[in-house]
């Protein structure tokens, strides 16, 4: 084909030229004719739309699913626990879910982090046995809570068959508590209460150990009167954990051991 004046190239250039000079001097948007190939026809310069993006996700309807995760998981457990009940439960359609999230593993993990992991600053109460009683009334009141008696039971059983379960509660609840007992241990070195020196994970185990057994393993209920006899045991325990370990000397050993005699033969 030879490049003459009747090249479809050459109208389109010309037409696109036009159309530039006449957004240019007019402002206007909108269609400019022009001869292509003998025939007329227009150009439009109307600006198109971008195409959308990625969906937003909306934050009340991802709240309804963590409120309805955190409810199913105390009605039937994490084994029979479903994606089916918890959208109708929360009152949307699967597909909310698995935009938000890939599996029902990584749903749960994420919604009892963000409900386990919260941390708050505790009140100094001026002593040792006063901010042990404060964090034990905290503590009480917040493994009493009806889905928390529910919800960590079941997944610390869960555990012993998820080992992703595991990890990520064993990480999530230790840093909970190392958190509160560094705030509670921090103070009371600092008062001269404990020795700087104190072994800040056995100080956690102490603290947080004995209210962990009473209300999320027996599951027996704690009177807020027991609280100040607890603090006092807990803080002599402490007292008693800070001091250098002495070897024992009484020779007795350990039920199921089995004792070696030197009987002189080679």
């Amino acid at each position: 084909m030879a490049w003459g004046t009747s090249s479809p190239w050459r109208c389109a250039a010309r037409a696109s030229d036009s159309v530039a000079g006449t957004e240019g001097s007019r402002k206007r948007v909108g269609t400019q004719p022009y001869r292509r190939c003998g025939t007329l026809s227009h150009v439009t310069t109307e600006k198109r739309r971008a195409p959308a993006g990625a969906a937003v996700l909306r934050g009340e309807i991802t709240t309804a699913i963590r409120r309805a995760v955190l409810q199913e998981l105390a009605a039937v457990g994490y084994g029979r626990l479903s994606i089916e009940a918890i959208a109708r439960r929360a009152g949307v359609g699967k597909t909310a879910i698995y935009r938000r999230w890939s599996s029902k593993v990584d749903l749960v993990l994420e919604v009892v982090v963000a409900a386990v992991g919260k941390r708050f600053p505790l009140p100094d109460t001026g002593g040792l046995r006063g901010d042990l009683e404060l964090v034990f009334l905290i503590m009480t009141r917040a493994l009493g809570h009806p889905l928390a008696a529910q919800i960590i039971p079941d997944l610390l059983a869960e555990a012993a068959r998820n080992e992703q379960i595991a990890q990520t509660l064993q990480r999530v609840l230790r840093d909970n508590q190392r958190d509160i007992g560094g705030q509670v241990v921090g103070r009371a070195v600092s008062r001269g209460e404990l020795p700087p020196d104190i072994d800040l994970d056995i100080a956690v185990d102490l603290i947080v150990g004995p209210l962990y057994w009473r209300l999320a393993v027996s599951r027996t209920p704690l009177a807020v009167e027991e609280l100040p006899g607890l603090a006092a045991a807990v803080a002599a325990a402490l007292g008693v954990a800070s001091q250098p370990a002495v070897p024992s000397e009484l020779g007795v050993p350990l039920p199921g051991t089995v004792t070696r005699t030197d009987t002189g033969q080679s």
